[in-house]
């Protein structure tokens, strides 16, 4: 009965084709396959889900990155196109100017004689929508201006030096009587000092 049964193996052997290598899991020549021969068609399966899933994700990656990138250098494209340029193809400043009411101070003088200082004070801000702010602000703005002028002698407001220094005092008084608007520059319209 063993030879028989030895006999019939080797005749279901012969015709069998050899798949031995191609398996997945395969053994020694002429073992069989407890599992079947779909064991190797899984694998293949499950290959192909994954390289599914990577083409997929760099497609949608890609998709992703080349949209942001467009979309952001439309952005950009727009702000270029608002910007103004006159006809010699400079840039336009679109600066807005407060004209702040007319200073007439009397200078501090060590002597009898009396010194006035008359100027008109001209305010650089970025945006529109910032003026309603420094109106509503203006007797505090005047009040800090005044006050200041009131203290210089004719020698501190010699010379383009002493105009400097002037400016650049009056802008730190306003920007910080107006804290959340910023004064860009201080420009002035006139200056008398008698």
């Amino acid at each position: 009965m063993a030879k028989t049964k030895a006999k019939e193996e080797k005749d279901l052997d012969e015709e069998k084709p050899d798949n031995s290598g191609a398996e997945a899991g395969g053994g020694a020549e002429g073992e069989e396959n407890p599992e079947g021969a779909g064991h190797g068609s899984k694998l293949s399966k499950k290959k192909k889900i994954i390289i599914a899933a990577v083409v997929a994700v760099v497609l949608v990656g890609g998709g992703v990155g080349g949209f942001l990138m467009f979309s952001s250098g439309n952005g950009h494209e727009k702000q270029k196109e608002e910007v103004e340029l006159d006809e010699h193809g400079n840039p336009v400043n679109k600066a807005v100017y407060y004209t702040m009411p007319q200073f007439l101070v009397n200078l501090n003088s060590a002597g009898k004689s009396q010194v006035f200082l008359k100027t008109t004070v001209v305010l650089e801000v970025s945006k529109a929508t910032d003026v309603p702010y420094i109106e509503s602000n203006l007797p505090r703005l005047v009040d800090g201006i005044n006050t200041y002028l009131r203290e210089l002698r004719s020698s501190d407001l010699a010379g383009s030096a002493g105009i400097q220094r002037l400016r650049e005092e009056i802008l730190l008084r306003v920007n910080k009587a107006i804290t959340p608007v910023q004064v860009n520059d201080v420009l002035f319209k006139e200056i008398i000092v008698q």
